[in-house]
């Protein structure tokens, strides 16, 4: 998928950063649960990756190139086919 996201975060008091919301295809999915967090080098890139679930309860795989401040949207697994 690889499409980019504008993404609202929120920097915690550690100093990790946290997506909030993001818009995507001209709508905003909002984060309901953050999961699982990584890193990965993609491209000789040190790129952090988030699982999340939105509020419609779809599940979405973000990464963020902090060097860029590039977001983009990785993988979705939706319950309906409708975005």
């Amino acid at each position: 998928m690889k499409e980019p996201v504008e993404t609202l975060v929120r920097v915690m008091s550690d100093g990790n950063v946290q997506p909030t919301s993001f818009v995507w295809r001209d709508r905003t999915r909002y984060v309901a649960d953050l999961g699982r967090q990584w890193e990965e080098r993609i491209d000789g890139k040190l790129v952090h990756c988030y699982l999340i679930q939105s509020v419609d309860r779809n599940t979405y795989e973000l990464h963020w190139d902090a060097g860029e401040n590039r977001w983009t949207l990785h993988r979705a697994w939706l319950r309906d086919l409708v975005v």
